[in-house]
């Protein structure tokens, strides 16, 4: 067998495959008389057609199907000794067999490219927003809480700012005529909020259940959606005082509204952390695709795009298979050179996670759940759910060792600025 190996690009590779007549010849007959035993036709029996018949009538297809097997054999030990490894299935092209002829055939396909990481140990540097809890945050979430524990007044006086409007919508067409199957049905608004403020609240003061209301809803890129809304019910949200009892309520483990307080300031400043230690990793992954020379294959790229749609029919989102292609290319070109710069990484820096690891990490998300021992044990007796596990771990092995290399500029603003910006 002889072969040859070319580099169409840093991830595409052309195989030729040349193989000598003498070397398949016995291949061959076998391959002929097994074709002639099971062949029979009227005026001989079976396995006794004259060879010249068979010849004549199976001789093509008896080539056709030993080339196409002997393809596969003679590919995958070219492979073999030249230990390259596809990432895809191979095109076959310039295939060339005959009886008494040698077998000749080209084969192309994708391997991951090799990759050359950049000097990153001590050299990463990166930059990432990290807010601070302010006590406007505090003061939300303390309303939150009252609101959860808020008794519901029905009002039958009419509607007033802030109250709650439990009604039927009613998309209409641009004549006032219902559009139909596009009802709404017990949706819940608040007068003076979201959607509902300024003119579109107006219209609602005074309403009672039964009453009908037509309103006009901006829904972005300049267009207006046309409602009826028949009122079910209208209601007043009754807030408990916030107190030292109410806290207590709210958290057992606390013994007043200052601790409470305390503890909210916590909770959402951890919050905050973590949303900041993302952005750093992510930071650090774009610090390793842009410093990484790589291309992505076309074939992970294409793999990567098809999720996407199998996804959206999944959740019966209509598409265009032009528009989707277009979108998502750039999406997962990055997606796929960090996958294969992180496996990259995980050989270089010699990480892994063990079996004793992932179960010890299994036991305490189950000794910390308390009354779901039985739930929780099941669901990571599942292997795709113990993967995650190992993954995950062997994800925040990857980073901290990458932290370490890393210099971190930390730019810390209050969540206020945070606010502005989501308001825009």
């Amino acid at each position: 067998m002889k072969i040859n190996l070319k580099e169409i690009n840093s991830f595409t590779k052309e195989l030729e495959v040349s193989v000598t007549w003498d070397s398949i010849q016995n291949e061959y007959q076998e391959e002929y008389i097994k074709t002639r035993k099971n062949y029979s036709i009227p005026g001989f029996r079976k396995g006794k057609v004259p060879h010249q018949i068979v010849k004549q009538k199976l001789g093509a297809s008896i080539e056709i199907n030993f080339a196409e097997n002997s393809i596969n054999k003679y590919y995958r030990e070219a492979l073999k000794e030249l230990e390259v490894i596809p990432i895809n299935q191979a095109t076959i092209s310039n295939l060339s067999f005959k009886e008494g002829s040698d077998l000749s055939f080209t084969a192309q396909f994708e391997i991951e490219p090799n990759i050359k990481l950049p000097k990153y140990q001590n050299n990463i540097k990166v930059s990432a927003i990290k807010y601070l809890t302010e006590e406007e945050d505090i003061e939300q979430t303390l309303n939150q809480y009252q609101e959860q524990h808020a008794n519901i007044k029905t009002i039958e006086t009419g509607a007033k700012s802030g109250h709650f409007i439990r009604g039927d919508f009613q998309i209409l067409f641009d004549n006032g005529d219902p559009k139909i199957g596009s009802k709404l049905e017990n949706q819940h608004i608040r007068l003076g909020f979201g959607l509902f403020k300024n003119e579109q609240e107006k219209v609602f003061i005074g309403c009672k259940k039964g009453d009908k209301i037509r309103v006009s809803i901006p829904q972005g890129n300049d267009k207006i959606v046309n409602y009826e809304v028949t009122i079910l019910r209208v209601e007043e949200q009754l807030l408990p005082d916030l107190n030292d009892e109410l806290a207590k309520q709210i958290n057992k483990d606390v013994k007043d509204l200052v601790s409470l307080k305390e503890v909210v300031k916590k909770q959402i400043q951890d919050s905050f952390d973590q949303e900041h230690n993302k952005l750093v990793n992510k930071e650090i992954m774009n610090y390793f695709v842009d410093k990484t020379k790589i291309d992505a294959p076309l074939s992970m790229v294409n793999r990567y795009i098809e999720h996407i749609k199998e996804d959206l029919v999944n959740r019966k989102q209509p598409f265009e298979e032009d528009k989707v292609n277009e979108e998502y290319k750039e999406q997962a070109e990055w997606n796929i050179k960090w996958y294969l710069i992180k496996g990259r990484l995980l050989k270089e820096e010699s990480l892994n996670v063990s079996k004793e690891e992932v179960d010890k990490k299994i036991t305490g998300i189950i000794s910390s759940n308390k009354g779901n021992e039985e739930q929780i044990t099941s669901y990571f007796s599942q292997p795709d759910n113990k993967q995650r596990v190992f993954d995950e771990m062997l994800n925040e092995k990857l980073f901290n060792k990458l932290i370490e290399y890393s210099k971190i500029k930390v730019i810390e603003k209050s969540s206020n600025q945070l606010r502005k910006q989501i308001d825009k």
